[in-house]
């Protein structure tokens, strides 16, 4: 799926410049990577007795999920339907976080958020600050205050 010419800038380590790559080599890296980590995610869906029971596919999220040509792959090896996820439901978030790169981490809040124990931690006890500094922390990342 990669032309020949084609090329992208890779960050590199340590402060060093970003390096121009192929992206047929990054490619040719990539795919055989994607596809073992899916047949290794088939072998444990299959031993957990599940594999007859994802009639409407599968959903990737994260931000391999982004990566072109992934949900391709993973359909080709799970001979299923495959979309990428993205976060739903979750109002004030903005558009940098509808992506499949936060949809887990999005899910997880919102389930915590809703599965919360009562009563809900007092503030000033240490449970309470550490629920108020975490909130202040998502608060930041995907709203920007």
């Amino acid at each position: 799926m990669v032309g020949e010419d084609e090329t992208m800038e890779v960050a590199s380590v340590g402060g060093r410049r970003p390096r121009v790559m192929s992206r047929r080599i990054l490619s040719q890296i990539l795919q055989p990577r994607a596809e073992q980590v899916f047949h290794m995610l088939w072998d444990e869906i299959d031993k957990a007795g599940c594999s007859n029971s994802l009639h409407s596919g599968i959903v990737l999220t994260g931000g391999g999920a982004c990566l072109d040509g992934m949900a391709e792959i993973a359909e080709q090896i799970f001979d299923l339907p495959v979309r990428r996820g993205v976060p739903a439901g979750a109002s004030g978030l903005g558009d940098q976080a509808s992506s499949p790169i936060y949809a887990t981490a999005v899910g997880a809040v919102m389930y915590a958020s809703r599965n919360r124990p009562q009563p809900a931690p007092r503030p000033g006890t240490w449970t309470g600050r550490l629920v108020e500094s975490v909130g202040a922390m998502f608060r930041e990342l995907f709203i920007g205050r």
